[in-house]
């Protein structure tokens, strides 16, 4: 599937078909892809968790269900992936580690001052970085630990994100959910064997849609020129009419919040199969 199609397609599926297992190969393909994306400083501080729902002892399973109030996709995918932020992989020691790797191999060039004595001077003795070099002695020299759980909290929304696509490009459904209710995330960390200095992000429910992902309409998004500035705040960046047609010819269709004229029977009927109240 081309990138273009799997943002297009990705929708959030809600109704799984519980009696189709998901390949493991596919699971496998979803946190390959994850491990390889995009991160700033490569810090990587995303941890996960892939459960199978059927394989899962029932006991725990309904823990987990429970853990997060049996929300109704939730009893239904039957892939769980439980993702965590790891703060321990933004502390300040862990970015000159993963700086020093980018050196090592070229990724951050000398010729903009990038090298380990001015790495490791910025972060542990607070020197002030040269122009040409982001000011990293400000960010990480004595950085707070919630700090760093910030920066992992953010960095594995962004790998949450990568995945959810991962997912639509196998021709999955998938559905970002909130792991447990707060007072329950404890609970979850227990049950899950998580360190208990991780931090709950997101879980990512996948499993082979049983609704008909393009029967809600394309998610409604806020106007082009409401989030998109050009050159200062307030300045509309021109949104050019054939871009946006370009791009819909390849597969990225433009949110209209309208949905198929049988999406309410469909819920019905979902709801039936399922055993919810009509």
């Amino acid at each position: 599937m081309e990138f273009l199609e799997a943002v297009g397609k990705r929708r959030s599926v809600r109704w799984f078909k519980t009696w189709e297992p998901v390949p493991q190969e596919k699971i496998q393909r979803i946190l390959e892809v994850v491990r390889l994306t995009t991160c700033p400083g490569n810090l990587q501080p995303w941890r996960a968790v892939v459960v199978e729902r059927d394989k899962l002892d029932p006991k725990v399973r309904d823990q987990l269900l429970a853990c997060d109030n049996w929300q109704g996709a939730h009893t239904q995918a039957p892939v769980w992936i439980y993702f965590y932020a790891d703060p321990e992989g933004a502390r300040p020691e862990t970015f000159a580690t993963r700086t020093r790797e980018l050196v090592d191999v070229g990724a951050l060039p000398a010729a903009f001052g990038w090298n380990t004595q001015s790495i490791e001077g910025a972060i542990f003795q607070n020197q002030t970085m040269p122009a040409g070099m982001p000011a990293i002695n400000e960010l990480l020299y004595g950085l707070p630990y919630e700090m760093s759980a910030n920066v992992a909290y953010a960095e594995t929304v962004g790998a949450c994100a990568v995945a959810t696509l991962a997912a639509v490009n196998e021709g999955l459904g998938a559905c970002l959910h909130m792991i447990a209710a707060p007072s329950k995330q404890e609970e979850a960390k227990r049950l899950l064997g998580v360190p208990e200095s991780f931090v709950p992000v997101w879980q990512l429910l996948i499993g082979y849609p049983a609704e008909d992902p393009d029967a809600g309409g394309m998610r409604p998004r806020l106007p082009f020129d409401q989030t998109f500035s050009y050159q200062k705040w307030g300045e509309p960046f021109h949104r050019d009419a054939q871009v946006v047609a370009d791009l819909e010819a390849e597969g990225l269709p433009q949110p209209t919040g309208e949905p198929k004229p049988y999406r309410f029977d469909e819920l019905k009927y979902l709801a039936r199969m399922f055993g919810y109240p009509v």
